[in-house]
């Protein structure tokens, strides 16, 4: 049983936007009315020096409300019952099993009873919270926040580039962003001081470079009190109460990403609890030893954090000296990836 607590199709903020090994994960190729009007090929890098690098980089552009849904689709035809609209309000072990408190809008509260429970209900993990609530702060680390611009033309701006500003006047968390969604240009970034100032600074900045005129019709902003800066943040479960996607703290902040990680990952729980039934291992057991290189490199790369950096000049020397390896590991890795089996895929950019 998949529950949402939301009713579906839903929106959400997020930057919507994945490589093309998710097909290869999810073993089905996304259908392309789907997806959004405007393909993703190239990658624009910003540094703040004012270097500019661009490089073909094959992205798929979607929302949420319409793939999603189509996702959902899939796993009822696979024999899931899917539920939107209800809240599980509590979880109890009973007898080796749990109890679930579930919710629905406008009716009655049911307990349903489960063997396995999979919380995927995000940053803000009210699961999570439950059992681990020293993994939360007071207040957020960093908020985003979008831009949603109607535009006359795009300038001089390439409605099949993803663009990434890397300077920490604009965010000091990863890079700020730039794409074209549909009809609407993106403008966003995320910080830990003045959000809305540095949003604001930042669409003043892309408007004057490439000449795009036009006006603000939606904001988007999201936060969450997730320790991410925290080390060692990743937590995948206990028992058989098991963690996936960012409620597992499984976004990579460095590289701008999580929905790819929580796509592979769903993977590799998958089979470590059909091969946990079999074998008679715990599935939590297998769970962690599958995740091994995945963990390491998220935390590997919380080290990198641009919060570490206390200006631009140092921000610009930690670029150079990790944009050929970053490079070459990208390259390499998207080669590979197309030998690899599904559950081997190498997470990109390297």
């Amino acid at each position: 049983m998949i529950v949402e607590v939301a009713n579906t199709p839903r929106e959400k903020p997020c930057s919507r936007i994945q490589f093309g090994y998710f097909d290869k994960i999810l073993g089905k190729k996304k259908p392309q009315d789907r997806l959004c009007q405007n393909e993703l090929n190239t990658l624009y890098m910003e540094f703040p020096n004012e270097k500019l690098y661009k490089f073909p980089f094959k992205m798929f552009n979607f929302t949420h409300d319409v793939l999603d849904n189509w996702l959902n689709e899939i796993a009822i035809e696979s024999g899931a019952e899917f539920r939107d609209g209800v809240r599980c309000n509590d979880i109890k072990e009973s007898n080796g099993s749990y109890i679930l408190t579930l919710k629905p809008k406008h009716q009655d509260i049911e307990l349903v009873s489960a063997k396995y429970v999979i919380a995927a209900d995000g940053l803000s993990s009210s699961i999570r919270k439950k059992i681990r609530p020293d993994d939360f702060a007071r207040k957020p680390l960093a908020p985003t926040m979008n831009y949603y611009l109607k535009t006359e033309g795009d300038g001089d701006l390439d409605p099949h580039t993803l663009y990434q500003f890397w300077n920490l006047e604009f965010n000091n968390l990863m890079f700020a962003w730039m794409y074209k969604k549909n009809e609407l240009w993106v403008v966003g970034t995320g910080h830990t001081d003045n959000l809305i100032e540095r949003c604001d600074n930042l669409l003043k900045y892309v408007q004057d470079k490439f000449g795009l005129q036009g006006e603000i019709v939606k904001r988007e902003g999201y936060a969450s009190i997730f320790k991410l800066d925290a080390p060692n943040h990743v937590f995948l479960g206990c028992d058989n109460m098991l963690f996936i996607g960012d409620a597992a703290g499984l976004v990579d902040i460095y590289r701008g990403l999580g929905m790819d990680a929580a796509d592979l990952i769903g993977r590799l729980l998958a089979n470590a609890i059909i091969k946990g039934e079999e074998n008679n291992t715990p599935p939590l057991t297998l769970y962690k030893k599958y995740m091994r290189k995945t963990i390491k490199k998220i935390n590997k790369n919380s080290e990198k954090q641009l919060l570490i950096y206390n200006n631009n000049k140092e921000l610009t020397q930690a670029l150079k000296r990790s944009f050929i390896n970053m490079g070459l590991g990208t390259l390499f890795g998207n080669l590979l990836n197309k030998f690899k089996s599904p559950s081997k895929l190498k997470l990109l950019p390297a």
